[in-house]
This record gives C-alpha cells, structure tokens and sequence, in this order.
C-alpha cells in the first residue's frame, strides 16, 4: 500500500493551485520546509511569481498594525485594561469620612458634619452602546433637573483613575434622592451616594470669615493633592480655619471590597473598615462674645447705611483670639452644600467685597490709633518728657524756605485745643501736638523724631510685618519712608522726595502708613500688656477622641524697647480718653478701660470721608480683653466705632469678667 504524501491530492493540477499552479514534486511535510529553507528568497519569490507583491506588503503591514495593538493592551495599557476586567468583578469603594468638629472655647459646635446625599457618575460603568448612554445620561438629567450636556461635560478625561465617581449634583432633595434609588437598576453609572457634609451653626455670616467653608476639588486642585491622597471627588478646606487647619480636621476614607455585576450594582461585600473622622478643634473664640460684637456692629452699620467693617477681640497678656469679624460676609452653608453658580457670581462681583477678609487682609491708614505709639518714641527718645506742653492753636504754619506759599497744617475739625501735655494730648486726640513730636517745629522748639525714628518704632510694633495669625490671608502693613518713596515713584523727581510734610502725615497715621485690624489690636494688646507682642492664635489645640494631638501655647514674638515707666504715661493717657477725652462714652461702664479713637481720611479727592476707628482694653488696672473695630468709610471713630466696642465690654463684664472659661 503506498503512502500518501500529506499535500497529495487525487488531482495533482489542483493540489498546486494556491501556489499558481507551480510544477514540482510533491513533497512531505518535512521536506518543505527543508527545502524551502535551502532556496533563496529569489527562487521563492520566482516560484510564488504570480503571488502579488503588494498583498505580501499589505499582509505584513497588518501584521505589524496588529503587533503594535496587542503591545499597547497587553504592556502598555495592561493596568488599565485589568482595571476594567476587574471592574466587572471585584472593585473597592471608598466609603466617605466625616470632618473634625470646631469648637469654642467653652466646647460650643461651630461646625460640624451632617449627613448628605449626593449623585455621583463612575464613568465606568456607563453602557458602552452611545444610544444607550444618552438615554441614561437624558433621564437622570430630568430627574435631577440638569442638561444633558452638563453631565456629559462632567466625564473626566483617562487623567482620573478609572474606579473614581465624579460629581453630578451635591445635596440631592429627599424627593430627589429617592427616585434615584428606586430607578438605580435602569440608569446604570449613576450613584446615590452618602456623605458627611459641612452643617455651621449660628449665624453663618457672623463666623464666615473666622470659620472658611470647604468645598470639591476642582481639577487644579486634583491634580496638586491626588499624591496625597485626595480622590477627584474630595472636599477641602478652601479659606479660613477649614483651610488652615485641613490636615487635622480631614478624616480618613474607609473602604469596601465588593462584587459588582457588568451594570456596577453591587452584588456582595467581601470586607470593610470604617472610615475615621478627623480630627477636632478647640479655639480661643468666645462664641458668646462673637455673637454679641456682630449683633452690635451689624446694628450700627444698619444705623450708617453701611456694609464694610471688621471687629476683632484678643487677650493681651497672651495673643489668644477671642473674636474675629469681617463684614460683609456669607452664608458658608451654601458653600458646604454646593453653591450655585449664579450665588457665586453675586458673591464674587458684590461691589462690597463679601468674600474679602477685612481683619487680615485689608490695610487701611489707622489714623490716631498710631499716637500712642508715637508717644512711646517720643518719650523714649527724650523729644519730649511727660512733663512737656505744646500749644494746640488748630494748625500750625511751616514756612516755605524756598519761596511761594507757605504749608499750613490743620488739626481735625481745625479746633483749637489748647495747652497739652503728653498724657492729655492722646486723651483728645490732638493732630498738632503730633504733628510737632513727631515731625519738629521751630517756634515750639521741638526738633521731632524724624521719620526714620518713626518708622523704627512703627516697626518694633511689626507694622510692615505679617504677625503671623493661624489663618490664611495675612497681610503686612506699610511703614513709608524716604527709601521706600524713591523706589515707588521712581521716575519722578517731585513725587519720589520725602517732605517734612510727609512726616507730619506718618506721625498721625495718615499718608501711605497702612495697617491691618490685627495691627491695631496688637500694638493696643502690647500697651496694655507693657510692651510685649505676642503672635494671635485663634486654636487653642486638637484632638482626637478626647486624645490631645496639638497644644497650641502663647509665643512672644517682640517686645517694645522702651522704659516701664514710659509706656505707663501712654497707658493713663489712653485712660484718660475715657475720663475727659475722646471716650468718655465708655464711663458708663461697670469696669474700668482705656480708648484711643481714630478718623482716618481716605478720599484725596474728599476730606469729609473717613474710617472710624476705635480700639480698647479692660480692665485698666488688669488688662484681660482688648477690642478694635473699623468701619469703612463710618466717619468719626468716636461716634460711630466707639458705641460697638462699649456695649460689647458691657456684655463681657457682666457675663466673663472673673467668670471660669474653658481652654
């Protein structure tokens, strides 16, 4: 029996055919490749001649293109293929963690998280049939009443991990919520998802500033804080304490291992750890006393006509924050809760500035709350001694050495105020006693400090320095002086000289000196305490499950080179702005207390404009609190800041003073 060869065929002519009927032998499976491998790739070619080249060229060409596929699956895209694969199988979720509480003083919530439901898109699970998508995409947008577009804009690019949910609509109504629920089988990559949100108590405008708001990450901020850990749906604190403070307060998520079927539902848990919730913090704030300072100050400026103010309270002998204020402000719940974009907008373009942190961040010219300080170098400096009178006649004239018209000088309301010594000078408020000390005049025979005296001392307060509050947005005050003008008006040789005239403007907190709220509650706290500064702190320490992580303790960050005996004339002159001066007002009181007043101009193009300035402490004999509020643009500190800051000392005496506190 003969063997068959494996290519024989019956018909020999059409055994060759799909070799174009090539003539040869036939040969056994071994013998061809053997025998192909001895011929040249010439005779091949010659014996495959009737094979078209250029299907041989396309042949390889998809070859390659196939090669080059399955490399990028199979290396390159490998982590993300196998996601998807497991996606359809085993997936982990992250289970949300609620934020630390803040509390007052006297552990009183100022904020706290409340649960929440909001829908949430995880683009993998999102039919892969386009038809399919838009119809799941076009119901949930009529349930939650949103475009179709507007989600559709909201799938991330392959930058966010492929398991991550994306927001769709935060603090979903109960109605809402439940439909969702009920419908979740039918809209397969749409969530009902429960998580912890901001609640702030009290009245939200009055802590707004103090507190900050949280809010989702937007995708800068993803991009910056996803190495540390955050997920592109997280929140974090966005201004405030909640910002400052972002480590301690943000919880740590819990996780769940989980079945999912081809849909995302979840078919079966295979294991959990809970989610733990951040960290607390205590502050220094007095709820108490920041209800009350924001019940007189919004009462007053209804009074003005006015919006744009700041209050702040600290304890002199140890910087600790016991109130803090900037109006106008906002209603932080709708932050936590997912602002619209049209309130954000009406936020963002109030010509009011609501989102702006007057107490730190704004610098203003302070006015006469600087002469105390000026009075301080001036003694120090032995300009003056306490014993010293200078003639207020309502202005003084400065001669023009050089010809033309002469500079006159004029004291506020041009009143004539009569013989002043140091003490009685502060008491009043007198322009041109300081005017004399600060820049020198002649006939009183006063050479002056000087402006380079002045700015020493205004920096030895730490005017033209961030004081280094625990809370975002500090700004530095400006101290003028010659160098500063000729480097900011360089280029113009009339504008960048210092004149004595400038001095004169500097030494009574007018001209370019600019400081913040904080800077005039530190320098008035320093006075109070004897000379020194201590850096304002409004948390007091974290915690942890009643477990102390973090106490914060008074740091001293300067001290006024000046005799004892010194500061004590510029303290009973402060307290004799309450006696006969400027405050009088506050006489009415049941504790003792020291003023200085302050009316700042500010309108170059209108002198009747000015911000009221007033700032305190009491008691006199034992200083425990020190106040100051500004009202932009409020006229006369005396008659228009003062009334806030006296019935606020009144509520503190009555309910604080000598009263247990809890740090």
């Amino acid at each position: 029996m003969s063997r068959r060869k494996p290519f024989a065929s019956e018909n020999q002519s059409k055994d060759y055919e799909f070799l174009g009927n090539v003539p040869g032998p036939v040969i056994d499976f071994e013998e061809s490749f053997a025998d192909i491998g001895s011929r040249s790739r010439l005779e091949q070619m010659r014996e495959l001649g009737s094979y078209p080249r250029f299907v041989l060229i396309v042949g390889f060409a998809i070859f390659m293109l196939l090669a080059g596929r399955l490399y990028e699956l199979t290396i390159r895209e490998h982590e993300q293929m196998r996601a998807i694969a497991e996606g359809n199988r085993l997936r982990i979720e992250y289970l949300n963690a609620p934020r630390g509480t803040i509390f007052d003083r006297n552990r009183e919530i100022l904020a706290t998280s409340k649960p929440a439901a909001e829908l949430v898109l995880l683009p993998l699970d999102l039919p892969s049939n386009s038809s399919e998508r838009d119809a799941v995409i076009g119901k949930v947008a009529s349930i939650v009443n949103i475009s179709q577009e507007e989600i559709i804009s909201l799938i991330p690019d392959s930058r966010v991990p492929v398991f991550e949910s994306v927001l769709v609509r935060q603090t979903l109504t109960r109605d809402q919520a439940l439909v969702l629920q009920e419908r979740e089988g039918e809209l397969p990559g749409f969530r009902v998802s429960s998580t912890p949100i901001r609640d702030y108590k009290h009245s939200p405008e009055a802590y707004s500033h103090l507190l900050g708001y949280v809010g989702k990450l937007n995708a800068k901020e993803y991009e910056q804080m996803a190495r540390e850990g955050y997920l592109y749906n997280d929140t974090t604190g966005k201004t405030g304490l909640e910002q400052s403070y972002e480590p301690y307060l943000r919880g740590k998520f819990g996780e769940r291992q989980v079945e999912v079927d081809a849909r995302g539902t979840v078919e079966k848990i295979f294991g959990s750890t809970e989610p733990l919730a951040g960290s607390d913090i205590v502050l220094n704030i007095d709820a108490g006393l920041q209800d009350e300072l924001y019940s007189n100050l919004t009462a007053r400026l209804r009074g003005l006509g006015r919006r744009k103010a700041a209050a702040m309270a600290m304890e002199p002998s140890t910087g600790r924050m016991l109130a803090f204020i900037s109006l106008p402000g906002f209603n932080n719940n709708q932050f936590a809760e997912g602002i619209t974009t049209e309130d954000y907008a009406r936020l963002a373009y109030d010509r009011d500035q609501p989102l702006f942190n007057r107490a730190i961040s704004g610098v203003y010219p302070p006015g006469s709350t600087v002469k105390p300080m000026v009075a301080i170098a001036a003694l120090e400096e032995k300009i003056i001694t306490p014993e010293t009178t200078i003639k207020d006649e309502g202005a003084i004239v400065v001669k023009n050495i050089y010809g033309g018209p002469d500079s006159v000088f004029i004291g506020y309301g041009r009143r004539a105020l009569g013989v002043l010594s140091i003490r009685k000078a502060i008491a009043v408020s007198s322009d041109i006693f300081f005017y004399i000390v600060g820049g020198g005049f002649g006939p009183a025979k006063i050479k002056g400090l000087g402006i380079d005296l002045l700015a020493k001392y205004y920096r030895m307060f730490k005017l033209d320095e961030i004081l280094g509050i625990d809370i975002a947005g500090e700004q530095a005050g400006l101290v003028p002086d010659p160098e500063w003008k000729q480097k900011y008006f360089s280029g113009d040789e009339y504008s960048s000289k210092w004149y004595l005239g400038d001095t004169y403007h500097v030494s009574i907190g007018q001209g370019d000196l600019l400081a913040s709220p904080l800077h005039v509650l530190s320098w008035t706290s320093a006075i109070a305490n004897g000379g020194k500064l201590f850096r304002p702190f409004i948390v007091d320490h974290v915690e942890s499950g009643g477990v102390l992580i973090k106490q914060k303790k008074p740091e001293m960050i300067g001290e006024i080179t000046a005799n004892e005996a010194n500061i004590r004339v510029v303290q009973e002159g402060m307290r004799e702005a309450v006696l006969s001066g400027t405050a009088t007002s506050l006489q009415r009181l049941p504790i003792s207390s020291a003023a200085k007043t302050g009316t700042a101009q500010f309108d170059a193009k209108n002198a009747a404009r000015s911000h009221a300035w007033f700032t305190a402490y009491a008691p006199f004999e034992n200083p425990q609190i020190a106040i100051t509020v500004l009202i932009e643009d409020g006229g006369e500190g005396g008659v228009n800041a003062m009334p806030v800051v006296r019935d606020t000392l009144n509520w503190w005496a009555s309910n604080r003073l000598n009263k247990f506190t809890v740090y």
